[in-house]
């Protein structure tokens, strides 16, 4: 005769299937809390807090087998759980670089779909959007973020449609005049789609993607290095725990870097795993997974870190948004972790 079972056994079996099926209902039980989706469903755009507000602006969206590109701004008040209808930037914009000072959030490059835009432009408090500088030459999925007033960029194609074009150029984009200056290339041979958070005078740059001509297709990394501005030179750090491009990294605090979500491989695909990387014992340890499985937007402002939107499968974008005490992820019991064997800035440098 089969088992009885108690309501309490059943419910927390039909919540495990629930989980199973859906992974983005494993929220419910994590500190992640859902929060008003986007107006509508976006990935590849640029992000920031602009004083009360986020902001979101430009992105990509499918419909169908449709892929459209945004010019569309938008604006989150946290304390009404709202968007709003904040303008529009010059011209439809996706996967640019990106970084915030001052009052401002800066962007370069990206595309429109049909263009590789060579725009140094800023969005200000409220979403008004103004171009500031024309570029000498045009980049898109570059990585990089704001150090004092220069707009680094890492990698990226001058040719949205050319990935046989990816770079491993370097480039220190001036806020005030648009000029570019040459630094020392990244590392590897070249590199697209990959994550940049800044911290203090480093740059640092986690996995992303090469071209590989002998496939004609990209190959992910699971390199990561930072750049020392003080010693203009690149410092190879720890490889991370898997490969994977479009992952989001976010600077937490003077300490630790959050690494996020991606597009780990093409058996896996996309992924919610997360990582604190420590930037004082050169570790990475797992966190607290994203809500949702995406190549993710992640903005920290105050205590909140807020995750928003983001390509979730192919073809296909999400609306969703989520929210998340980020001290939370710094709590999380350290099950796991990988160490470098030598002081985390020890290890090899390269200028050429």
């Amino acid at each position: 005769m089969p088992p009885l079972y108690s309501l309490a056994q059943w419910t927390k079996a039909i919540v495990l299937l629930a989980t199973l099926l859906d992974p983005a209902a494993t929220s419910a039980a994590t500190p992640w809390e859902r929060l008003a989706p986007l107006p509508q469903s976006n990935g590849g755009f640029l992000s920031a807090t602009l004083g009360d507000e986020l902001i979101i602006a430009g992105g990509t969206h499918w419909q169908g087998e449709t892929k459209s590109w945004l010019d569309q701004i938008w604006a989150y008040a946290p304390a009404r759980n709202t968007w709003r209808d904040a303008g529009h930037l010059p011209a439809p914009l996706a996967y640019a670089v990106t970084g915030t000072a001052g009052d401002a959030l800066w962007y370069a490059g990206g595309s429109s779909g049909l263009t590789t835009h060579r725009t140094l432009g800023k969005i200000s408090p409220g979403g008004t959007a103004q171009r500031v500088a024309t570029l000498e030459s045009a980049l898109v999925y570059a990585a990089g973020a704001v150090i004092g007033t220069t707009l680094y960029a890492v990698g990226g194609s001058d040719d949205q449609a050319k990935l046989e074009r990816i770079t491993n150029h370097f480039l220190a984009i001036d806020l005030k005049t648009g000029q570019i200056s040459r630094l020392p290339d990244y590392p590897e041979k070249s590199l697209t789609t990959a994550t940049a958070a800044a911290v203090g005078q480093r740059l640092f740059i986690f996995g992303g993607a090469r071209w590989e001509p002998t496939k004609a297709t990209v190959v992910n990394h699971r390199t990561a290095h930072a750049y020392s501005l003080a010693k203009n030179l690149w410092e190879t750090l720890p490889p991370l725990p898997h490969p994977g491009r479009g992952i989001t990294a976010v600077a937490l605090d003077p300490r630790h870097i959050l690494i996020a979500g991606g597009y780990r491989d093409d058996s896996v695909e996309f992924v919610r795993d997360a990582f604190i990387f420590d930037l004082t014992t050169g570790t990475y340890t797992p966190t607290i997974p994203l809500p949702y499985a995406a190549m993710v937007s992640l903005v920290q402002s105050g205590e909140w870190l807020y995750c928003l939107g983001g390509e979730d499968r192919k073809k296909h974008r999400t609306d969703a948004v989520f929210r998340i005490r980020w001290q939370a992820l710094l709590a999380r019991p350290r099950r796991w972790r990988q160490r470098t064997a030598r002081p985390p800035w020890a290890g090899t440098s390269s200028n050429k």
